[in-house]
């Protein structure tokens, strides 16, 4: 038997659970299984997932036989452990009593293969199922299109947040499952379109205030098992989950107690980076994990982190009426993003630090460009993404801003052209390659740039479905608002889509957007729940509604907005073929 390590505690205290428990929410059966001799058998499952393999078999007394997962084959047909650390396997020895069921209830895995050695019979194909296991959030939200393509995406990210979805988002399901900060809030507003995470948010927030070192520092997984060094503990990015998380949660769900119990927990967070910057630059960390470009020097990235930070603290001081504390960090906001512009903006590029989009976007999203500057900075952009022939060069810290800003500045076309491509990087590469969950990289099974294999399924990229929702189907919380109760209906209407279909739960009831496109006639149907109101955006000004009461038409070239209460609506207008939202 191997040594039994120990490691330190990770500070965690004991108490009653706060979010649902972690459940089999689905049974899948094999789709097909493959003798590769030697009474070694490869069932393939048809999807990536994190879940108890359930198989049934029979064998002599005492003989033992080995499983072993995996989310990919090599050339020869076996699993290949690659991308999960190796060697990861479960053993079981029979009885001899006839049909033998084995689950590994004590643990779970990341997989879609399982290759089962030593059987003494040939298997049947349905001899093997599989429970998906995560946390019971409730489902919150649907999406559908005319574009195969775009729900293909959504399907392989919706598949990488469950398949992480456990008492702490993890990264992977097979290799490390640690709960790494970063994806808590870059894919907070995805992850919170589809799924009712206000429990499991709180006490994910519990578990970053509880590994939260005396410095200040929060180190970049919550509970800390194992410590790691350098970039791996302290990152600006990961750490302003402590901040940024009970943000969103107040934000979606009116969680306002987490922002006073833990406001002590933010302003350390808050010294210690201060404590780091110089002249209001932060200049260590991980960078733009996962990057196309790697130029973007990681004081950019870094300085973000800070930025975020600061600007999330002081919204939250706002909310807390802590008026003083609320202008000391708008300030430091100012500040920061004031020493970003000086110390990266290249006035003869018309763009920031090495040109790389990930600079762009932050610079856009902090405040940073002046604005004469914006639409000079924003076409550097363009420029870069259409010289990459339509593709983001973006990492996992910039891909949530670099969505953000190309949607807020007109640019939805830009981003509709990049989720058409099928080359790399793209999601549609990784998808034609055969991923049924989003990947680590931009590869996923299939590297094209000469790296290694990374996980198989990561949600890590997955800001991609909040610009499903919030700019293409256009279901977006209006500034200031708390708790869903002013909405911005303003969907985007780009390429070749013919038809948009969204739901989605909030604390106040079901919303509903479904668009049409026939020719130049375009129709929009919105459902709203009774405690809210929304801005309707119709393109057009000759729109006009069928159905309920509204509180105020207004026509403002070339949008026709309509404020409306509760209820059900149809809205028309006559549209220009390559329609582009501004």
């Amino acid at each position: 038997m191997a040594d039994i390590s120990t490691i330190p505690n990770p500070n965690a205290t004991y108490g009653a659970r706060q979010s649902p428990s972690i459940q089999p929410v689905e049974e899948i059966t094999a789709i097909s299984v493959t003798d590769k001799g030697h009474g070694t058998y490869v069932f393939d499952l048809g999807v990536n997932h994190a879940g108890w393999p359930k198989l049934s078999m029979r064998g002599p007394r005492g003989t033992t036989v080995t499983m072993r997962p995996a989310e990919l084959l090599s050339s020869d047909g076996t699993i290949n452990q690659e991308t999960e650390g190796t060697p990861i396997y479960d053993r079981y020895t029979f009885s001899g009593n006839g049909i033998e069921t084995y689950v590994p209830i004590f643990r779970y895995h990341g997989f879609r293969y399982l290759q089962v050695e030593n059987l003494t019979y040939v298997p049947q194909v349905n001899d093997l199922k599989s429970y998906t296991l995560r946390i019971n959030n409730d489902v919150t939200g649907t999406f559908n299109s005319s574009i195969k393509l775009l729900n293909d995406i959504h399907k392989i990210v919706n598949r990488a947040v469950q398949s992480n979805m456990f008492s702490v988002f993890t990264d992977c399901p097979h290799r490390e499952k640690l709960g790494w900060l970063e994806q808590t809030h870059l894919v907070f507003p995805a992850i919170q379109r589809f799924f009712d995470i206000q429990a499991h948010g709180r006490s994910i927030v519990r578990r970053i205030a509880e590994a939260q070192l005396n410095n200040g520092m929060v180190p970049s997984t919550a509970p800390e098992y194992p410590i790691f060094s350098g970039g791996f503990r302290d990152e600006p990015n990961w750490g302003n989950s402590i901040i940024l998380l009970p943000l969103y949660l107040y934000q979606s769900y009116g969680e306002k107690a987490l922002l006073e119990e833990f406001y002590s927990n933010m302003v350390s967070w808050i010294d210690y980076l201060t404590s780091k910057a110089k002249n209001n630059i932060v200049s260590y960390g991980l960078g733009d994990w996962f990057a196309i470009d790697q130029s973007t020097p990681v004081g950019v990235t870094g300085t973000y982190g800070y930025w975020m930070s600061a600007n999330g603290l002081a919204t939250i001081a706002y909310a807390l009426n802590k008026i003083a504390d609320a202008q000391k960090y708008s300030d430091l906001t100012s500040n920061i993003s004031s020493a970003f512009h000086t110390t990266y903006f290249n006035a003869t590029a018309h763009t920031y630090a090495t040109g790389s989009q990930a600079a762009d976007v932050f610079a856009l999203e902090m405040g940073a460009v002046p604005i004469t500057e914006q639409q000079n900075v924003i076409q550097h952009l363009i420029n870069d993404i259409r010289q990459r022939g339509n593709h983001t060069s973006t990492g996992e810290v910039s891909l949530p801003s670099w969505f953000r800003m190309l949607s807020f500045y007109g640019h939805d076309d830009v981003v509709y052209d990049f989720l058409s491509r099928t080359d790399s990087p793209s999601y549609g590469y990784v998808i034609i390659h055969g991923a049924t969950s989003l990947t680590e990289d931009w590869d996923g099974p299939a590297p094209a740039r000469g790296q290694s294999l990374a996980s198989q399924n990561h949600f890590s990229f997955g800001a991609v479905d909040e610009w499903l929702m919030c700019s293409l189907a256009g279901i977006k919380q209006a500034a200031n608002s708390i708790d869903y109760r002013i909405l911005d209906i303003k969907p985007a209407i780009v390429g070749n889509i013919s038809h948009i279909k969204v739901t989605y739960r909030t604390t106040r009831g079901w919303i509903e957007t479904q668009w049409n496109r026939a020719g130049t006639t375009f129709t929009l149907k919105v459902m709203l729940p009774y405690g809210s109101i929304a801005n309707v955006y119709i393109p057009g000004t000759d729109a006009t509604s069928d159905y309920g009461t509204l509180i105020q038409v207004r026509k403002t070239e070339p949008m026709t907005i309509f404020k409306i209460e509760s209820g059900s609506y149809t809205f028309k207008s006559v549209i220009n073929v390559n329609t582009k939202r501004n």
